[in-house]
């Protein structure tokens, strides 16, 4: 068994400087707004609370640095994550010992305290990144295989810098006609990777040999094991599987897990529905005299309805009505027709609510309802689901989440007409990375891009 000592000692620095961090804020806060908390409570206990606290809740989601640099919502989902746990011990520890305690105060607290550690776990990861990647702390590494599958590892590594791999070479027996790799790259046979291992000058082994191989690989594998060398195997199935998959047991066997979903995860889930019904509340109630004054707007603009109800495809494929200010002139097409550039049904006044996305706002009755989200892929309409699942691989897989009132692929340039198939293309690619990559955070970003580009006007609005 292989142990990342390196990952210990880092993970175990940044626990010790994060509880520094934690009861100096402490320390400066009761200093200036001591005034706010129970004069009887012993600023000792309290410093002593907050550190177990803080080390039970750090235990449970902590830094973690063996793997590729995060996202910036990453690492503000996972400070999130330890401050909101670490608070909440606090508090029940309190409310348990019938200790008095402001509210003021430890709301401000905790709300200094996840900026300093997230500030603090930034500049650490980016830290450790720099350090990872001296040549002295690189990990040497040899590939087995020259096919498409090794082609693959290598590209992957030279990606992620952040994990510091220095590969010396790449080895297999086959023709050098059917090299997927730059040949310059194969040093040799398999027996000379052999020789490799035995030199000593190489740290990782990662065999990326078909299963046809099998035996070969394992030969040189044990081989490894006995001068200590690190084995890993890159399973054949990553041929066909062009993304990150996951290992689940079941039934004590285990197995590989082909779409890894955060918000299958029960607390994920809740924690975006309770999130979707708290924010349509605040919108519905804070924005009603902008619903009213757009509701007499359509009215007026032409003959119908306020609201167009349109029948689209919501999650796992079930069907729903989804509501917006009508914004074109009562027509026989409007369920089987996309909006395009200049369309002659649009009113004057439905322009400008497509411009800004107003004429979306209803759908915030649609996330209470259940039938969609606040941020998920966009609904089509039926007929496009009937036609693009027969022209794209995935474009089903986009509907594995409930619909949203906006996206990441709405805001990140897929927006509006899909006259060509690349740009459903591209839509769909997004809608499904935001499926297997989505967090909290993340949403959080989508959300004040849309607001940025209601304000700023999107061209493709239309």
């Amino acid at each position: 068994m292989f142990v990342n000592y390196e990952n210990i000692f880092f993970k175990g620095v940044a626990f010790v400087v994060e509880l520094l961090l934690l009861n100096l804020l402490l320390a400066i806060l009761l200093h200036f707004f001591g005034y706010l908390v129970d004069p009887y409570l012993n600023r000792e206990v309290l410093h002593l609370l907050s550190t177990l606290a803080y080390a039970v809740s750090f235990s449970q989601h902590g830094m973690i640095f063996d793997k590729p640099t995060a996202f910036i919502e990453g690492i503000m989902s996972k400070v999130f994550r330890t401050v909101f746990l670490f608070s909440l011990i606090l508090v029940v520890a309190f409310v348990l010992s019938h200790i008095k305690f402001s509210v003021k105060f430890f709301a401000l607290f905790f709300t200094l305290l996840y900026v300093v550690v997230f500030l603090w776990r930034y500049a650490a990861r980016n830290f450790y990144r720099y350090w990872r990647h001296l040549p002295k702390n690189c990990s040497k590494v040899i590939i087995l295989g020259a096919g498409q599958v090794a082609a693959k590892v290598y590209d992957e590594l030279l990606k992620s810098r952040f994990q510091g791999y220095d590969v010396l070479g790449i080895y297999d027996d086959i023709e050098s006609s059917d090299y997927k790799v730059d040949a310059n790259l194969v040093k040799g046979g398999l027996h000379d990777a052999m020789e490799m291992i035995r030199s000593g000058r190489v740290n990782e082994v990662i065999s990326a040999l078909p299963a046809s191989d099998d035996q070969k690989s394992l030969e040189i594998l044990k081989e490894a094991e006995r001068y200590f060398v690190k084995s890993l195997i890159v399973p054949d199935f990553q041929r066909y599987i062009k993304k990150g998959v996951s290992l689940v047991d079941v039934a004590n066997i285990p197995m590989v897990l082909f779409r890894d979903e955060p918000l299958e995860e029960p607390w994920n889930s809740f924690g975006k529905r309770v999130f979707d019904i708290v924010f349509s509340l605040a919108v519905l109630i804070m924005l009603s005299p902008v619903y009213v004054i757009i509701a007499i707007a359509v009215k007026l603009s032409s003959p119908g309805p306020v609201f167009f109800k349109q029948k689209r495809t919501g999650k796992n494929g079930k069907d729903f009505y989804c509501l917006k200010f009508r914004t074109m002139k009562v027509n026989a097409e409007a369920d089987k027709l996309q909006a395009t550039k200049g369309d002659s049904r649009i009113t004057k006044v439905g322009a400008v609510l497509r411009k800004t996305n107003l004429d979306e706002m209803p759908q915030f009755v649609n996330v209470l309802l259940g039938d969609m989200s606040v941020v998920g892929p966009r609904p089509h309409m039926v007929s496009q689901t009937e036609e693009y699942s027969k022209l794209i691989d995935e474009y089903m897989v986009r509907h594995l989440a409930k619909p949203g009132i906006t996206g990441w692929a709405q805001v990140d340039g897929f927006r509006g007409e899909t006259s060509d198939i690349s740009q459903m293309v591209g839509r769909v690619q997004h809608d499904v990375w935001y499926i297997e990559n989505w967090s909290f955070w993340f949403d959080i970003r989508i959300i004040f891009q849309t607001v940025f580009n209601m304000i700023k006007g999107d061209k493709a609005a239309y």
